[in-house]
């Protein structure tokens, strides 16, 4: 049922969308990136489709936990069980979204959130397919605590759909709540490269939690905030987005010699890799102020090809959300792979001549600077 509000919503982000678009070209005639745009809802679509297949389970699994072994029973009419589970949830967020930035097989489930270099409300579409399921053993507290399935899955709703206004540039910061809750200000810092902000402001609705951990930062007007990730992801293919960290671990641990590092290597801190394959393949120092946007020239044709085939998609991934439980597996499977197909065509366009290269660009083997 989740996901039919997820469909009902899907014009609305576009509205909103619109708006924030038509806002920053009467402010300044500045307009949204055709690629980056795009990729950024198609990530966000393919994140969907992923989860079709794979939330329901880890549904049930909280249900059987939660009905099997809480420990206490809660009401779902009262008020303090929803109000309770919902700040509940937010603390195990906090963690959850810390560890995705500061583990390094975790990282990339949460790491196609990051990779945008713009900030604006497509980059809150734009999620990662395997987050939910690698943060979700964080969350199974709240079902030893007995909480309800309904309630569960409510407020982590309410959470995604709280943060998708804090993701853009066009509201400053927030008289009286700057500070408790989460806020675009708050938002910036937390997706920027800039060294102060790194791995900053975890929160989701309050961040009471970043204080208390000693992970808040203010958004500073003498340090604009500078968007995406220090290893960048140069391509807008919203496929191999969701496992381009993987790939680069995986490399790794093929080229260390010792087994040990083949796999510490997933399980330390972001960024880590054995002193061999940083001896052998070193990466790159990523250089914030000579560092220049992803932005493949593409014709006319290709652009407008590109939005063709997405709008495509649109009705598509709507009906398979609003009918995931009459269709058949096989008529999900099928429509998810037209959908599939016709978002890698519109990456395949705006990538233009220029494929996804080899370069890295990145910072040095610590954890800073990888968020």
């Amino acid at each position: 049922m989740a996901d039919h509000y997820v469909a009902f919503s899907i014009p609305f982000f576009l509205l909103f969308i619109g708006l924030e678009s038509l806002f920053f070209w009467r402010k300044n005639r500045t307009s949204l990136r055709v690629n980056d745009s795009l990729t950024n809802m198609s990530c966000g679509i393919i994140t969907l489709i992923f989860e079709l297949f794979t939330k329901g389970g880890l549904f049930v699994i909280f249900a059987y936990l939660s009905n099997r072994f809480g420990l206490f029973e809660w009401s779902m009419g009262s008020a303090y069980t929803w109000i309770l589970f919902f700040f509940v949830y937010d603390f195990f967020y906090y963690w959850g979204h810390r560890l995705s930035h500061t583990i390094n097989f975790m990282w990339n489930g949460h790491l196609p959130h990051h990779q945008s270099e713009e900030y604006n409300f497509t980059v809150a579409l734009r999620q990662g397919a395997l987050q939910d399921t690698l943060v979700f053993p964080i969350f199974l507290p709240m079902a030893f605590m007995g909480c309800p399935i309904e309630v569960f899955a409510t407020v982590l709703l309410l959470n995604k759909f709280f943060q998708f206004w804090i993701h853009t540039k066009a509201i400053g910061r927030v008289p009286l709540i700057e500070g408790v809750f989460n806020t675009p200000s708050a938002h910036r810092v937390h997706h920027a490269v800039n060294p102060r902000y790194v791995d900053k402001n975890y929160g989701g609705v309050v961040m009471f939690w970043d204080k208390l951990f000693d992970t808040w930062a203010e958004e500073r007007d003498e340090d604009p905030c500078i968007y995406g990730v220090r290893k960048p992801y140069r391509s807008w293919d919203p496929l191999y987005a969701h496992v381009d960290w993987w790939a680069r671990l995986w490399k790794d641990a093929v080229n260390t010699e010792k087994w040990t590092d083949k796999i510490k290597l997933w399980f330390m801190p972001t960024g880590w890799r054995p002193a061999d394959v940083t001896e052998s393949d070193p990466w790159k120092p990523y250089d914030i102020g000579n560092y220049k946007k992803y932005d493949p020239d593409v014709s006319l044709w290709q652009k407008i090809t590109a939005i063709a085939l997405f709008l495509a998609t649109l009705p598509l991934i709507s009906h398979l959300l609003f009918e995931q439980f009459s269709l058949p597996l096989w008529k999900k499977a099928v429509l998810s792979v037209v959908i599939v197909a016709c978002l890698y065509g519109c990456a395949y366009l705006l990538n233009g001549t220029k494929r996804k290269s080899l370069e890295v660009v990145a910072t040095n083997s610590t954890n800073e600077g990888f968020s």
